[in-house]
């Protein structure tokens, strides 16, 4: 009996428990033995409450929250998600999460369900315009005053690339570009919209402007005439300087082109006008359509004053052209004044107040190999000189010999002396006066030129002394020395590999050199002989970039290819590469402004060329009248290494300053030597060697002969810094180039 009740009991127990996993939402006992209530689904929260999608096949996830009649959120609960227009957005939803994405413009609620709970969310498909996309009609041609054969369609897409219906495209010619059938259009079911375009009468190239919001299309059309006829348009037009003095001209440059259809009569006429008055006319050729023309004319001189200088092209209008508008630029030109000195002559001067400048011109009827002396003496205050020969620079910082010491008493000598016009000015760095201007021709010693050799690592001692022939070389073709550099207080920057710091002064240049290896015996197919480069510059502030003579540099020689060159091999290695310290370098030459037409980076068919007024003279003077490109020809082709900083090789054959030391003497021609004039170093004329043109083919047909030494890898990489000769500042302007 006993085991009989005891089964009964638990049968029924385990009958219990079996209902209560069968049946949902079964309650509980709580240890104080109320009823514990089940979860169920009572709210869903949908977020984000709303979407906007601005196009078709866009996308967008939503997130729903369960939670229970306590608002306890419930993270396994069962939700199925649906949309109230499937034409509008479908949705695709797994448990919590859904994705909508847009099918068509419209509005619709999403709609996420779990049990008997559910919530809602504003979907909302807007396409925008993202893209306006040209269809047809562009780059066509027609008379002027005449509507294009094509219409001009465009198709407004939204972000996915789908077209949009019904939205409004302004199409909008511009200024005096004619007009539109239509302005404002609105896109069909296919997104396009169009309209027709009639040209302007005025304008050659023509343009409209298709737009829809921020989505904007152009079009362009060329217009004829008929009968053809021309557009001579002013393109440009410039003066040599902003500023001349009572003696000098003013060079104007005027491009000219044709944008016309038509080539007009045989000539044309140019009109130069001052303060409106005729000053000189020319007649040029017709041009063809699409051609163009470089026109130079030079003016003056005038009296001192303001001058509005304008230049006009038929400006009488004469000619039936496109546009009567482009055909004239004007510009001011101040005149100042500037006082004869004849040699020898003394002119007392004073000044009204700081920065005042005053303009001087000497004249020599015969050159010397002295120096041109001129000298302040006497007075208060603080008067700095400036001195410069041939075309006056356009500031005081520019002439060829600058003097500040910090009174009036100043010396500037520039070497040699040479038949034509100095110029010389007197800058009031504070007021002075009176002190006494006098410009006489020799009869004063002149500071010899110091060249500083430091080895860093030497050779041997042949090796070593063939490098101090060198030196004494380019020492005896220097013929004026520069200005001192202290270094005590500020220390320079390090020159070179293995080089330390200058904390002396150095007069005038110091070279570091160094014989090591760099990589072995070699000279071609990429090798280096030898690497040489400035370090560091004089210079006079930094706007604009005004750089004198060098101060530190250095030559680095491969031990290997030294060991195998004869003597004067070597020798002519090293003044190569002490002529790139001095300044045969394309960095300085463009802040000189002699590098013109450059090659590199990318322009394999440029001309380049060193523009310098001595340097020019001196190629005409050794062959060149008869040469037929841009003088004076500079290595091109866009070659790392050689272009842009040796004279061309076809033109120069051996002479020192090609890529490559070729034949049996390297001769260091008047050219040479006058580079370094054009860059404002005072030098020794006669020191050039035999060189002429006509030997090597000025033409541009001479080849390197016998064996060859190729250093158009030659250019140091390294820095290269300024010393600002106002404040003693040390500036690196190049870390590497």
């Amino acid at each position: 009996m006993k085991t009989t009740k005891r089964g009964t009991r638990r049968a029924g127990l385990v009958a219990v428990a079996l209902s209560c996993l069968t049946i949902t939402g079964c309650g509980g006992d709580r240890d104080d033995g109320t009823q514990v209530e089940d979860p169920v689904p009572t709210t869903v929260e949908i977020s984000p409450e709303s979407a906007t999608l601005t196009s078709i096949n866009a996308t967008q996830g939503f997130t729903a929250v369960v939670r229970d009649q306590n608002g306890r959120a419930m993270p396994n609960a069962s939700v199925s998600w649906s949309s109230s227009d499937a034409a509008v957005f479908s949705v695709n939803g797994s448990g919590s999460n859904a994705t909508v994405t847009a099918a068509a413009n419209g509005t619709g609620m999403l709609t996420a369900t779990s049990g008997q709970a559910s919530g809602t969310a504003s979907v909302e498909v807007g396409q925008t315009p993202a893209k306006l996309e040209m269809v047809s009609g562009d780059e066509q041609e027609a008379v002027r005053g005449t509507a294009l054969a094509e219409r001009l369609v465009v198709r407004i897409e939204d972000q996915g690339g789908t077209a949009i219906e019904g939205v409004a495209v302004t199409f909008l010619p511009d200024e005096g570009h004619g007009s539109v059938s239509e302005t404002m259009v609105e896109t069909d079911a296919d997104g396009m919209a169009s309209t027709e375009w009639t040209l302007g009468i005025d304008s050659r190239m023509q343009s409209l402007v298709a737009f829809s919001g921020d989505a904007t299309a152009r079009f362009s059309a060329t217009a004829t005439a008929d009968p053809p006829i021309p557009d001579l348009v002013l393109s440009s037009l410039s003066f040599s300087r902003s500023e001349a003095t009572i003696y000098e001209t003013v060079e104007i440059e005027a491009v000219i082109t044709n944008g016309g259809d038509g080539t007009g009569p045989a000539t044309f006429p140019v009109r130069v006008t001052v303060e409106g008055q005729s000053v000189e006319s020319v007649d040029v050729e017709a041009l063809q359509p699409g051609g163009s023309t470089t026109l130079t004319l030079a003016v003056g001189p005038f009296a001192e004053g303001r001058y509005q200088m304008a230049l006009a092209v038929d400006p009488d209008g004469e000619i039936e052209e496109w546009d009567e508008n482009n055909n004239s630029g004007a510009g001011l030109i101040v005149v100042v004044g500037q006082q004869v000195i004849s040699l020898g002559e003394s002119l007392e001067l004073s000044s009204a107040s700081a920065g005042q400048i005053m303009l001087f011109r000497v004249e020599i009827d015969e050159a010397s190999d002295e120096a041109l002396n001129a000298e302040l003496s006497g007075g208060d205050g603080d008067a700095d000189l400036f001195v410069h020969f041939a075309d006056r620079p356009d500031n005081q910082y520019r002439y060829g010999c600058v003097s500040l010491a910090p009174a009036t008493d100043e010396q500037c000598q520039v070497v040699p002396t040479r038949k034509g016009v100095y110029h010389v000015a007197v800058h009031a760095f504070s007021a002075f006066g009176p002190t006494t201007l006098t410009v006489t021709v020799g009869g004063k010693p002149v500071e010899d030129y110091n060249i500083d050799l430091v080895f860093v690592d030497g050779g041997t001692t042949a090796q070593d002394d063939i490098v101090r022939e060198a030196f004494e070389r380019w020492e005896s073709v220097i013929a004026k020395g520069a200005s001192d550099i202290d270094f005590s207080a500020t220390p320079s920057p390090p020159c070179g590999p293995g080089s330390s710091v200058a904390t002396d002064i150095v007069d005038d240049l110091r070279i570091y050199v160094t014989i090591d290896s760099i990589d072995g015996a070699g000279g071609s197919g990429g090798n280096s002989v030898a690497e040489s480069s400035i370090c560091l510059l004089r210079a006079y502030g930094t706007t604009p970039r005004i750089w004198e003579e060098t101060i530190t540099g250095y030559i680095h020689l491969d031990e290997h290819d030294v060991g195998q060159m004869e003597p004067d091999v070597l020798r002519s290695v090293v003044l190569h590469e002490m002529a790139h310290v001095l300044g045969f370098d394309p960095v300085v030459w463009d802040v000189h402004g002699h590098l013109k037409d450059p090659s590199l980076p990318r322009n394999p068919e440029a001309d380049t060329h060193f523009g310098g007024y001595l340097s020019i003279a001196a190629f005409d003077a050794a062959g060149g009248t008869g040469y037929e490109g841009a003088k004076v020809p500079v290595e091109n082709g866009a070659v790392l290494g050689s272009s842009d900083s040796h004279w061309r090789q076809s033109v120069f054959g051996d002479e020192l300053m090609t890529p490559s030391i070729t034949g049996t003497s390297q001769p260091l021609s008047l050219i040479t030597i006058e580079l370094l004039a054009d860059l404002g170093y005072g030098v020794d004329l006669s020191q050039a060697e035999s060189f002429s043109l006509s030997d090597v083919g000025s033409a541009g047909t001479a080849m390197p002969r016998g064996p060859v030494i190729d250093l158009s890898n030659d250019m140091g990489q390294g820095p290269i810094g300024l010393y600002d000769m106002k404040t003693g500042n040390v500036r690196i302007i190049y870390g590497s180039r």
